[in-house]
């Protein structure tokens, strides 16, 4: 049986790559997009509500013409948007704490990431809570910056389990880069955390969490 709901939706995403592709070189107004991707005015601001609901784009100023008429809207990529479509992190990361290596040992270099999490940290901590809300926080903290984690409890303690750690591919290059994911969790958990990650294979989070 084909599936219709796969064939209907091709279209449109390869529209919104085309149409993704044109705000990453600046703003542009609803006219200027219809215009370059050749379809109407209506066609374009559907997807561009779309992209707006999923946080890739937003509203950035208006265009005045000369004389009358209503200014237009002009649309970007959100922050976010545009962090996502950079391959250049992990590899900047990673070669960073290479340089590091050549010029620290490993007590100063986990010293320095450790202070690099706690910085990471201040913008993220939230107000007073049960243990169990902060670890949640962490958790969701972690999610958000590309992990996948689950919490769990074991008698009085937490675990924060990943299925996928943020930094993977800087933890493949130097485990020393756990140290600043677990100054951030216990920053933002406001806790004592040990860090037990599986690093056998892809790189994976576990963080075990306890009261201070």
């Amino acid at each position: 049986m084909t599936d219709t709901r796969r064939q209907s939706s091709a279209p449109n995403d390869a529209t919104r790559g085309r149409l993704l592709a044109l705000l990453r070189e600046g703003t542009w107004t609803v006219d200027d997009l219809a215009t370059r991707l050749e379809l109407t005015d209506n066609a374009v601001r559907f997807h561009l509500a779309a992209l707006e609901a999923a946080g890739t784009v937003r509203k950035e100023g208006v265009l005045r013409r000369q004389g009358a008429g209503k200014p237009a809207d002009l649309y970007t990529l959100t922050a976010d948007a545009e962090e996502s479509f950079s391959r250049a992190y992990a590899p900047v990361l990673a070669a960073t704490v290479a340089e590091l290596r050549e010029t620290m040992t490993s007590v100063q270099l986990v010293a320095f990431l450790t202070r690099v999490g706690k910085r990471l940290a201040t913008a993220f901590r939230g107000k007073p809570a049960p243990l169990s809300s902060r670890v949640a926080s962490a958790s969701e903290l972690l999610n958000a910056l590309g992990g996948v984690t689950t919490v769990e409890k074991t008698g009085s303690a937490y675990h924060i389990i990943g299925r996928a750690c943020p930094l993977s591919r800087a933890v493949e290059s130097d485990a020393c880069v756990c140290a600043a994911v677990t100054a951030l969790v216990a920053e933002v958990a406001n806790a004592d955390v040990t860090e037990r990650c599986d690093r056998s294979g892809r790189p994976r989070c576990n963080f075990e969490i306890t009261a201070r």
